[in-house]
């Protein structure tokens, strides 16, 4: 087992850290909003229960696999602001994903204000740092802001893939150089 924890990276305005299990309050109110999952998991907020699991398999991925899911804080205020990583989830789906899959999620209320592209220009630099080849992501094609960020940062559309029967697009972005 690898067993080390997520590094911590800053930005100008977000912390970047493991999660830890007192961040559990945090992700189960971002996970119970509708606005939050309208385009994840089928459009239905999840339950604290489905938040702990999700929790522990954030942690869960950096011990197990030396790369994960960071926490993301806003510095100024410290304010949970959402989640950003890359998971290997065996996700059932077909064709299956043959990379890290990239993925991110923002607090609705913090929408728009560029923490997003923030975020994402970090872990994607810390991956073509780590990872040797490509990291893919799935989004919904009715998610434009997620498909147009992921293609602001190199992700280029692949294929469609069937996840919880319902078509998705499939991106990869190769590391930069």
């Amino acid at each position: 087992m690898v067993m080390i924890q997520a590094p911590r990276l800053e930005t100008e305005r977000l912390v970047l850290r493991q999660f830890t299990l007192d961040d559990f309050d945090d992700l189960a109110a971002c996970w119970a909003d509708p606005a939050m999952v309208k385009f994840i998991g089928g459009g239905k907020p999840q339950s604290a229960e489905m938040s702990w699991g999700r929790l522990l398999r954030y942690i869960g991925h950096w011990h197990a696999l030396g790369y994960g899911y960071w926490a993301i804080f806003d510095k100024a205020s410290g304010r949970y602001v959402g989640s950003f990583g890359f998971q290997n989830a065996r996700r059932d789906l077909t064709p299956a994903l043959e990379y890290p899959e990239a993925g991110w999620s923002l607090v609705p209320a913090v929408h728009g204000k560029g923490y997003a592209a923030e975020a994402l220009a970090a872990i994607l630099t810390w991956a073509d740092n780590t990872f040797k080849g490509p990291v893919c992501c799935i989004i919904d094609d009715d998610n434009q802001r997620s498909l147009n960020l992921a293609k602001r940062f190199g992700f280029t559309f692949q294929h469609y893939v069937t996840y919880h029967d319902k078509q998705v697009q499939m991106l990869t972005r190769q590391p930069a150089l």
